[in-house]
């Protein structure tokens, strides 16, 4: 009786046909084709189509669910024989995925008639083997494996008959063992080192024992003759072995011979499906355990939706206790969410499944207590006893979706604030752009529009109780400030936000300046993020942080355009005032008024400071009373006593009678502290556009004609051509001082300064000179003016400190070593941070102390930048270098500034020495300056000394020493060497 083993796989061209991988020769005594022919990737023939075709269905659908659950199968069913017709088979086999996860069957065939057929063949026995064939050929297995020992032990009149089966490869168990006619024990012997271990390499053994041998293949000590015959299956291998045992020999017959040859086929069959029988049973339980334990809720079902089976996830998931009748309808809500029958839907998929793939879908369970559960259901059809059913795995994801839903939410909920923080990010940027209050809240109108939610906008302006408004869709009803009001009040009056319901939250935002309401912002919205108190916050930081900026940028702004003292605009603020007035309208006809006030130095200095600040402070009111403004816009002090007024939109005829207006209300007197002051004014003024086209032209030509009227004694004086010293030609001679210096056309003269006490020279003033190729020799009254206006007066004043250090280090040397230098400085150079360190490198260039240096600054280059000043001149103190203040008493200047500076000594003005024996006056200030130095520890100069008679005069006041033409005039480098030493 054949047994056809094999292993197969799904075919590559065609996945509903299996083509074998292995096969046991057998196949051909099953179907007439040789193995051969079913193996390949395109074998000539393939099982399945062998079978009966009213066998077909069924059996493929009971493949389909072995492969699908991965249980194990048994079948009969009708195959096809290529000359004898089609005979009934048995088929067990099994189904396993290998490491790749391709599906592997492994299986037995065995014709279940061929014992008949071989009777039929072999009728030649006897009725005895007949008789023995009819009766083990109904049996199979181990049932079978009994019935033949008793039959062969009956047969063959032997004691005793086992079939044992080989284990672990070396060891021998039996199966079945008939002894005198009964069933006995299994038992196991070994074939290493025994006579049995020929079978290893013998087919057949007699073994006879001369007395009883504890040989094991018998109990009874009388067994003394064995034949042991080898069971190899198809493939070759040892299987098992037939043991025949009895007391005397054995007696060769046909009977014999044939009964063994035909049995012990059927042996090997029987042996083989033991073992696949064990197989199955134990792939089964392991199905059973898989099924059972697996941690993913699984469920079969009949086709009308009765549960069948659950494992202890599914228990678990839906809440089932004992209970074993289960209907799904149970486990599921009357509709789907999108309206579908549950019921129905569910099983029209298990039905579609059986004819075609079905992938994964979402439902919505709920377990027997009402717990609704959303779920994901893999449907995989499959037959179990012959009937159709579905295994159901149901994977939970309700958590997940609640986690999702969660997620979603808090990523919507983060991409609504990353939305609101980009637009407070755009909103704050536009709003830093702002220059002013008004276009500050402008842009707030507009920006917040666009912030999600808002649907009307406004702001209220405290102070001028202004109301402005606009809205989102024109379709929007607007409110008026009256429906506001309340909610406005409680703002500014509570200092903080506030978010207002009615119909839709209003948000109310109060803008503060040094505590006091400026404004308030409306926001209204139908939005739920204005509800958000936490945004709402931070739009208001957002925009009150820019209107601080913009507050404290305004703040800063006037204070850099006002003057502090009186409240008035500085020079700056001039500039910016014309700037706009003439790019409004640069068509127009205007005027600019430059004056500064007589007599007020002598005010200052007599009365002090307290006096003077307390006069300045009464000229823009009564400027603004002239011109009949509400403000001081236009109003300019620009320092010292000097300020400005500019006129736009006004004829020249108007301007000039405002100026004689001006100058008469400057005039009157002043009362201050009891005290009746007085001053006057000398008004210079330019007009546009004839006289300049910006601020800084209309500056300076009013500039030009002010020292006009002052030279002129007039109050009123209008610039004009003729005023003008900065002609283009002197202009032009700055142009060319580059080429000047490089050429030697510059040169320096030295004037000595004599001490007063003794006669003797103790320094030198350097004064430079400009001999031009065209325009001759030029004093530095026609360069220096021009040069300070610009960069020039840096070269100038790098040339004359380093010709004049050079010359005083030769002096020193050759004539008198503690001779000093004096070199005078501009305003210009003074503030120049890279002064003293300039001042060192030459010093040390020309191994100089600090002593033989001194510095000559006039008081108005003090005054244009103290702070700054004061820092220069007391870097160059420590540098040991001498500071000396020139044309001091033609300044305004107070003795307490300089007392506060490192200086060394005043010159004292030529213009006062001039008339010293003439006018009493300058005699009277000559001599308190002298005596105030002194008592400020301060040495005096007095330059421009031209006769003996002055002199002497000057000895007698205790001048510290004397300078000019009465000693000697400038002099060249060569000259005044040729001076010193006539001299010394």
């Amino acid at each position: 009786m054949p047994l056809v083993v094999y292993e197969a796989v799904p075919s590559e061209h065609n996945p509903d046909l299996w083509r074998l991988l292995n096969v046991s020769e057998a196949i051909e005594d099953l179907t007439g084709y040789p193995a051969a022919d079913f193996l390949g990737d395109k074998p000539r023939h393939f099982l399945y189509e062998m079978i009966h075709p009213d066998d077909r269905v069924r059996i493929g659908a009971e493949y389909d669910r072995s492969r699908i659950t991965e249980s194990p199968m048994n079948l009969h069913y009708r195959i096809r024989h290529r000359q004898y017709g089609y005979r009934t088979v048995e088929e067990r086999s099994s189904f396993r995925r290998d490491a790749n996860g391709t599906m592997h069957s492994y299986g037995a065939l065995l014709d279940s008639k061929q014992s008949q057929r071989t009777s039929r063949r072999h009728s030649r026995l006897d009725t005895a083997l007949e008789s023995l064939n009819a009766d083990v050929a109904v049996a199979t297995g181990q049932a079978f494996l009994e019935s033949l020992c008793r039959r062969l032990a009956y047969l063959l009149n032997v004691r005793q008959v086992a079939i044992m089966r080989v284990v672990d490869g070396q060891n021998l168990e039996s199966l079945a063992r008939v002894h005198d006619g009964l069933l006995i024990a299994p038992y196991t012997v070994l074939t290493d080192n025994t006579e049995l271990s020929v079978l290893r390499t013998q087919s057949r053994a007699e073994l006879s024992f001369d007395e009883a041998l504890g040989h094991g293949l018998s109990n009874l000590d009388d067994i003394r003759h064995v034949i042991v015959i080898r069971l190899d299956n198809h493939q070759g291998e040892w299987l098992g072995a037939l043991v025949l045992c009895h007391d005397e020999p054995f007696s060769t017959s046909k009977t014999l011979d044939r009964a063994l040859e035909l049995y012990t086929d059927r042996a090997v069959t029987e042996i083989e499906r033991l073992g696949l029988e064990r197989q199955l049973q134990e792939s089964d339980a392991r199905y059973r355990a898989f099924f059972d334990t697996a941690v993913q809720p699984a469920l079969v079902i009949n086709p009308k939706g009765r549960v069948t089976n659950f494992n202890q996830a599914a228990r678990r998931l839906f809440e089932v206790g004992d209970s074993s009748d289960l209907q799904l309808i149970d486990l599921l809500p009357k509709h789907q969410p999108d309206g579908r029958s549950s019921l129905y839907g569910l099983l029209r998929l298990v039905k579609e499944a059986h004819y075609k793939g079905v992938p994964p879908s979402h439902w919505q369970m709920h377990t027997l207590s009402g717990r609704e559960r959303s779920v994901i259901v893999h449907v995989s059809p499959t037959m179990m006893n012959q009937t159709e059913r579905a295994l159901l795995t149901i994977e939970d994801i309700t958590d997940q979706l609640k986690s999702e839903a969660a997620l979603a939410e808090q990523n919507r909920l983060m991409s609504e604030r990353q939305s609101r923080l980009r637009g407070l990010v755009r909103l704050a940027t536009e709003l830093e752009r702002q220059g002013d209050l008004t276009e500050f809240l402008e842009a707030c109108l507009q920006e917040l529009l666009y912030q999600d939610g808002s649907r009307e906008v406004a702001y209220f302006r405290v102070k001028q109780r202004q109301w402005r408004q606009t809205v989102a869709d024109v379709d929007e009803p607007v409110h008026p400030l009256d429906y506001h009001a309340k909610a406005i009040d409680n703002a500014i009056n509570g200092g903080t936000l506030s978010i207002v319901e009615t119909d839709g939250p209003w948000v109310y935002l109060p803008l503060f300046d040094n505590q006091q309401p400026v404004a308030v912002l409306v926001i209204g919205s139908r939005e739920a993020g204005f509800r958000d108190r936490e945004f709402v916050e931070l739009l208001h930081q957002t925009i009150s942080l820019a209107f601080d900026n913009l507050m404290q940028r305004l703040t800063l702004h006037r204070q850099a355009m006002c003057d502090s003292l009186t409240a008035l605009g500085n020079r700056a603020q001039l500039h910016e005032w014309v700037g706009d007035a003439l790019e409004q309208n640069p068509d127009q006809t205007a005027s600019l008024l430059l004056f500064d006030l007589n007599r007020f130095k002598e005010i200052n200095d007599t009365l002090g400071h307290h006096f003077g600040d307390r006069l300045l402070c009464e000229i823009g009111p009564r400027i603004v009373d002239v011109l009949g403004r509400e403000d001081s816009w236009g109003i300019a002090r620009l320092g010292g006593d000097e300020f400005a007024v500019f006129l736009p939109e006004q004829s020249v005829a108007q301007a000039l009678a405002l100026a004689e207006l001006i100058g008469e209300a400057l005039r009157q007197p002043y009362l201050i502290d009891n005290m009746k002051l007085q001053v006057e004014a000398s008004i210079g003024v330019s007009h546009y556009p004839s006289q300049g086209k910006d601020g800084h032209e209309l500056l300076r030509c009013a500039d030009v004609a002010m020292y006009a009227a002052k030279s002129k004694g007039q109050t009123v004086v209008v610039f004009n051509a003729d005023l003008d010293a900065s002609t283009p030609q002197r202009i032009a001679v700055l142009s060319e001082l580059d080429q000047g210096l490089q050429a030697g056309d510059l040169w320096v003269a030295y004037q000595p300064v004599i001490c007063a006490s003794d006669g003797h020279v103790t320094g030198l003033e350097a004064l430079v000179r400009w001999r031009h190729p065209e325009l001759g020799e030029l004093s530095p009254a026609d360069f220096i003016p021009i040069a300070e206006m610009g960069q020039g007066i840096r070269q100038i004043t790098d040339f004359v400190l380093r010709t004049s250090l050079a010359m005083v280090a030769d002096c020193r040397k050759r004539v008198k070593p503690d001779l000093y230098m004096a070199v005078n400085l501009s305003s210009r150079v003074l503030l120049d941070h890279a002064l003293p360190q300039q001042v060192a490198q030459l010093l040390a260039e020309f191994k100089l102390p600090g002593s033989a240096l001194v510095l000559e600054l006039t008081e108005s280059t003090l005054l244009s930048d103290p702070l700054r000043a004061v820092d220069i001149i007391e870097q160059l103190s420590e540098l040991d270098v001498q500071l000396e203040v020139d044309d001091f008493g033609t300044g305004y200047s107070s003795l307490a500034y300089l007392k506060s500076l490192p200086i060394h000594a005043l010159k004292i003005d030529k213009s006062f020495i001039a008339d010293l024996l003439k006018d009493a006056q300058d005699r009277i200030i000559v001599e308190s300056t002298v005596k105030m130095a002194h008592n400020l520890g301060l040495e005096i100069v007095a330059e421009g000394v031209e006769d003996e008679a002055t002199l002497v005069e000057l000895v007698k006041m205790k001048c510290d020493a004397i300078q000019g033409f009465y000693f000697s005039k400038p002099l060249a480098a060569d000259d005044l060497m040729v001076w010193l030493q006539r001299n010394l």
